[in-house]
């Protein structure tokens, strides 16, 4: 019933966001798969890290094992760190349009050589996509928003979009594994060649100009300072804990240690639980009218599943911790990006600013990990569970509702 009732969802928000005509539709369609493309080159990889870094260095120590398995998978958020805030200042102050077509190439071109080059190459391979994906999702949700001016229609915009790019974490994994399938020597060739695809064909969709009645893109509204930190905290704590729990699924210490299909599933169920979130959400209006109230719960549920993973539990479990995460991280993340700005025009800035934020938590998780010693690493998590209860405490005192962003 479950999986009826999401279906259902998604051919209606599917139609919804279909409704304009010709090249708009089309273009609607391919900022969908454009921001899946993107996390896909996240996720199509991470099952795979654990052999690639044993290809390339082999009698490795365990503990040089698993830094360079963290490494790796942090240095994607780490590069997007350092890029989003400078191509949404670039997209206030350039044709946007460029920036979203180039990054879409750029990813095609980091993702097909994986497995067939060194180690040093794999990190840079890894850091170029991390710089793309920084354009691709902000400036997709740049593009929603100059494409409808009422503010209903672009948080129904808004959630679909950030549905498509946890669709892209989704299927990443199961991707990867059919395409190793066909070409292991570059097992993520087939998945690079489907982002070729998307990219040229965006590159003669009809993408929405900047929106010339916003006089308001370069110089927005004066925000609530503390309340747009507290959405800045949010995004780290979310995309954090989920790292967090990622990386210590790639790296477990018990001799029962899931397999790399079984992880590739496990990562595939969480990126099921984050698209489920974004169905869910866009069939309710609490994006609009009750924002703190779900950053609040979705803290609670964050904090709980972190919590709950650090025990070491059975495969099934885990999964449910794995997927509660997902859920809480993905919603996170919308109301955040939604918010961050208020009510002001279009900006950028502001959405390069957000999707920096939430790379913060998703590059320092790894990098904890890869630095920290086993019998700390359990210590990592209670800190992400803690902080994440600490803002559910401040959350009231800070955002007062949604009219303080504004």
């Amino acid at each position: 019933m479950i999986l009826g009732r999401l279906s259902e969802t998604w051919q209606t928000g599917l139609g919804h966001l279909a409704r304009p005509q010709g090249r708009q539709s089309l273009s609607s369609i391919l900022l969908l798969l454009a921001v899946a493309a993107a996390a896909a080159g996240q996720t199509a990889i991470l099952a795979f890290l654990p052999a690639l870094v044993d290809r390339n260095a082999a009698q490795l120590a365990p503990r040089l094992h698993d830094f360079h398995v963290a490494s790796l998978t942090g240095v994607h958020p780490l590069a997007a760190l350092l890029l989003a805030p400078l191509w949404g200042w670039l997209a206030d102050r350039m044709d946007y349009r460029i920036l979203l077509r180039t990054a879409l190439v750029a990813l095609a071109f980091a993702t097909a050589p994986v497995g067939a080059v060194p180690l040093p190459a794999l990190y840079l391979l890894r850091a170029l996509a991390g710089m793309a994906a920084a354009a691709i999702i902000p400036l997709a949700l740049l593009s929603a928003s100059f494409a409808v001016p009422e503010r209903g229609e672009q948080a129904k915009r808004f959630t679909w979009l950030t549905g498509f790019v946890f669709l892209g974490d989704m299927i990443g994994p199961l991707l990867a594994e059919g395409s190793a399938a066909v070409t292991p020597g570059a097992p993520l060739l087939m998945v690079a060649l489907g982002i070729a695809g998307v990219a040229s064909l965006l590159c003669f969709a009809h993408l929405p100009p900047r929106c010339i009645a916003c006089s308001e893109i370069r110089h927005p509204q004066s925000s609530s300072s503390p309340a747009i930190s507290m959405l800045l905290l949010i995004a780290v704590v979310g995309g954090g804990g989920l790292a967090a729990m990622h990386v210590a699924l790639l790296i477990p210490r018990s001799t029962d240690a899931p397999n790399r299909e079984t992880i590739a599933w496990m990562l595939s169920l969480c990126g099921f639980a984050m698209l489920a979130a974004q169905l869910f959400l866009a069939r309710v209006t609490w994006l609009v009218t009750s924002p703190r109230r779900l950053a609040g719960i979705t803290l609670a549920l964050l904090a709980s599943s972190v919590f709950l993973y650090s025990l070491n539990l059975a495969t099934l479990p885990m999964a449910g911790t794995i997927f509660v995460a997902g859920w809480s991280s993905a919603s996170l993340r919308l109301i955040t990006s939604f918010w961050i700005g208020g009510n002001t025009a279009p900006s950028g800035s502001r959405l390069g600013l957000q999707h920096a934020a939430a790379s913060i938590g998703q590059a320092l998780a790894p990098l904890a990990f890869a630095l920290a010693s086993p019998q700390y690493q359990p210590v990592i998590l209670w800190s992400i569970g803690s902080l994440a209860l600490l803002l559910l405490l401040v959350l009231p005192l800070v955002w007062r509702g949604a009219t303080s962003v504004q």
